[in-house]
């Protein structure tokens, strides 16, 4: 795997944008009332929108703490971004086929998960923007935890994931 190339070479173009969350097939980047990504369903999966820019390097990704807490809690996919344009999806099963990829590359080079730093610099990605389903209005979080109770940053009232029953 080359660290380098950009995210834009995994991204799948087959996603639609809607403004409400629908039961659509596929992957739908659900949009908040700024017109910026506020989460994102797929793969039978509702989770918040991180955002990711199309030049960032690969490898910066599979360095992100951040990003990998955010699939590994079941967010369904990356929402790839040129400036504010949404531009395409990364799926998580498509992140973790290049996990197994880059981890079996780096043992074969003699180089084990956690021995001394990770190549690059890590991706420092935007804060996960999750739209509230009491008010509508999108709340960004630097991690979210599903396991965890937040008030809404836009009124006085419990925040409520959009994916909510």
């Amino acid at each position: 795997m080359e660290r380098q190339r950009p995210v834009e070479e995994m991204m799948t173009g087959d996603f639609t944008v809607a403004e409400v969350a629908d039961g659509g097939t596929g992957f739908t980047v659900l949009l908040g009332p700024d017109g910026e990504p506020a989460g994102l369903i797929g793969a039978g999966e509702r989770g918040p929108a991180c955002v990711v820019e199309a030049n960032t390097p690969f490898g910066e990704v599979l360095d992100s703490a951040d990003l990998l807490h955010a699939l590994v809690s079941g967010t369904p996919g990356l929402v790839i971004v040129r400036g504010k344009d949404v531009v395409g999806v990364v799926s998580a099963e498509a992140i973790k086929a290049e996990i197994v990829r880059d981890t079996d590359s780096r043992l074969v080079s003699g180089r084990q998960l956690g021995d001394a730093q990770p190549y690059g610099r890590r991706a420092a990605p935007g804060p996960s923007r999750i739209q509230c389903k009491t008010c509508g209005a999108t709340n960004t979080f630097r991690r979210f935890s599903q396991a965890a109770a937040y008030t809404c940053q836009h009124g006085d009232h419990d925040f409520v994931p959009y994916w909510s029953a």
